[in-house]
């Protein structure tokens, strides 16, 4: 009797210890906290349809929706401050944020949006080519996509920097300025641009084409995520990568995804006018040694124009994402 009281024991224990640990993988599921993506695009499109929560469950993970960044500066902060995992902006925003020890990696990237940034005037403005900003005010956030518009566009031009007034402001805030008539242009990009064209009775001026920007879009990770769970992150990459694609493809079908009217929604010239540009879109992509000396690139005009203070070497802040595998046990 003895005999099989110390059989069953174990056995007991045995059992109980597998329940724990299929709990304990349950509640281990690794949440992946992404910037929300609000009425387009095609991850507000999987924010409805559940499909990159199916994706991110083959690798035992979950997307939560977290905050809205329409720029990449706060997200950057919340990456730093351990409330975001995920963010997406522009390379020229990103050596501003990788110049304060950042806790995030590039590990995806976009080719320039040469469709969607520039500089743009109102309609009516005298100003009709870049040389004539000379004299004139800009208003530009500082550090980041919209101060290497027009930075790069004075170069290109020939414009020596101090012959134009550069007004600092928050993008978000800059349409009303813009809109009053209290500064002559505007260096933008796509969700500020767009709406500037339609409503607020802008042309562009320059776009990235004729400025010859460099400005490609990033994907970064935050440290800790990639350290842990390298392979969430080839997940998630997967999905940007063919999602974009689709998007690309099929533009409008991407659009006012929860809501068709409201601010929110993109209608009539506007909605035009983003079909237009997004067709001209690249998707996203790992990041090659090409982009990493674009980036490079960027990082050290920067530095010549004195929006950064010291050298910034960029490729330790950038990983291969094709070659993350699984977590080390």
């Amino acid at each position: 009797m003895r005999k099989l009281l110390l059989t069953t024991v174990p056995l007991v224990l045995l059992a109980a210890a597998c329940g724990s640990t299929q709990a304990a993988t349950a509640r281990e599921q690794v949440v992946v906290r992404i910037a929300d993506p609000g009425n387009s695009g095609f991850l507000a499109v999987a924010k409805r349809d559940g499909s990159l929560d199916a994706a991110l469950a083959k690798v035992n993970a979950k997307v939560k929706w977290a905050g809205d960044f329409s720029v990449f500066a706060p997200a950057a902060q919340a990456i730093n401050a351990g409330s975001l995992d995920i963010a997406t902006g522009s390379i020229t925003a990103g050596v501003t944020a990788l110049a304060v020890k950042p806790s995030f990696k590039i590990f995806a990237t976009v080719p320039p949006d040469l469709a969607g940034e520039g500089i743009v005037v109102k309609n009516g403005s005298p100003i009709r080519s870049v040389a004539d900003l000379a004299g004139r005010s800009v208003a530009v956030g500082h550090g980041g996509t919209s101060e290497y518009l027009l930075l790069r566009a004075l170069q290109t031009a020939n414009v020596p920097v101090e012959r134009v007034k550069r007004v600092y402001l928050p993008p978000p805030q800059t349409a009303p300025v813009f809109g009053s008539g209290e500064v002559d242009a505007w260096a933008t990009f796509s969700t500020f641009l767009i709406p500037a064209v339609t409503d607020l009775d802008a042309r562009i001026l320059a776009d990235g084409e004729a400025i010859k920007s460099d400005n490609y879009v990033i994907y970064v990770a935050a440290n800790k995520l990639l350290q842990e769970h390298p392979e969430v992150v080839k997940t998630l990459f997967g999905f940007l990568r063919d999602g974009s694609a689709k998007e690309i493809a099929d533009p409008a079908a991407y659009l006012n995804v929860f809501t068709q009217a409201g601010p929110q929604a993109v209608q009539g010239e506007q909605k035009d006018l983003v079909v237009s540009i997004q067709r001209k879109g690249k998707p996203a992509q790992a990041v090659t040694p090409l982009e990493i000396t674009k980036f490079q690139e960027v990082a050290k005009f920067f530095l010549d124009q004195k929006v950064l203070t010291t050298p910034l070497d960029v490729a330790p802040h950038v990983v291969d994402v094709t070659k993350l595998g699984q977590a080390k046990p």
